[in-house]
């Protein structure tokens, strides 16, 4: 376990953030699990080496198809103008959105840092999440078209 893995899960384990740890022989991962008031989240924390230099990640936080995409690329331009320091990653082979965030390297204090990003994140997921949630579901892309249905006396 890299140094940063270790400190963040000690850290972690005293606030009582549930979380699991993911080896394997590119990086160490902390898995926290968390629900907001829409869905639920996996935020990872990643670590290469030894170094305090951490990458955080919203892998898959909404999903979306191809006709949606136009929407959620706007949501995602959006939602990267409002927030300075995450970012709306829009992967069209995955059909998925992911949220983005990158430590500093920091000798002291990164599982501080952790735990105050951990919540940050929670909470920007927890705002955004209405916006791309009505790109998807809502009316703004173009309706498939289900050609004429008729009913008994006027067209549709």
């Amino acid at each position: 376990m890299f140094a940063a893995t270790a400190e963040i899960a000690d850290k972690f384990t005293e606030e009582n953030i549930i979380f699991r740890v993911v080896e394997s022989e590119d990086n160490c991962r902390i898995i926290a699990d968390a629900i907001v008031d829409y869905a639920a989240f996996a935020v990872h924390f990643i670590s290469s080496d030894d170094s305090n230099d951490v990458s955080v990640r919203i892998p898959h936080y909404v999903r979306f198809k191809d006709a949606e995409r136009r929407d959620v690329l706007r949501v995602a331009n959006e939602m990267n103008n409002k927030y300075r320091y995450a970012k709306f990653s829009v992967n069209d082979e995955a059909g998925a959105v992911t949220i983005e965030y990158d430590f500093p390297e920091n000798d002291d204090g990164i599982a501080e840092g952790a735990v105050e990003i951990f919540h940050r994140l929670l909470q920007i997921a927890e705002d955004a999440y209405p916006a791309f949630m009505k790109a998807i579901w809502g009316k703004t892309h173009e309706d498939p078209d289900l050609g004429k249905i008729v009913f008994h006396d006027f067209e549709v």
